[in-house]
């Protein structure tokens, strides 16, 4: 029964690993679009980014840019070619965002 316990734990730990490091990756990639956004807008503090919903089979990420006092400002962000479009009037953000964000 002992014997059992190290494929077990070796599992467990394996899945630890891929898990956590998909949040790294998930966590650095919105750093990542937030700086993007700053630099884009000029704004001189620190972006949130909010509401952040996956479409087009993972490739595309929308959601919402917050910071200090601005309002929220919607944006669709491409992960292949990294394009950026930024507020609700973008056709990027229509074309792929509008049906999935209220």
């Amino acid at each position: 029964m002992h014997n059992l316990w190290i494929p077990v734990v070796a599992i467990l730990l394996v899945a630890g690993l891929i898990f956590g490091g998909q949040a790294v990756s998930d966590a650095q990639r919105n750093d990542a679009i937030a700086t993007r956004i700053a630099e884009r807008l000029e704004a001189p503090d620190t972006l949130e980014i909010e509401r952040l919903l996956e479409v087009n089979k993972g490739y595309g990420l929308c959601g919402e840019a917050v910071g200090g006092e601005r309002t929220a400002v919607p944006f669709y962000y491409h992960s292949v070619t990294e394009r950026l479009a930024l507020g609700a009037d973008a056709s990027l953000y229509r074309e792929h965002c509008t049906r999935h964000m209220p």
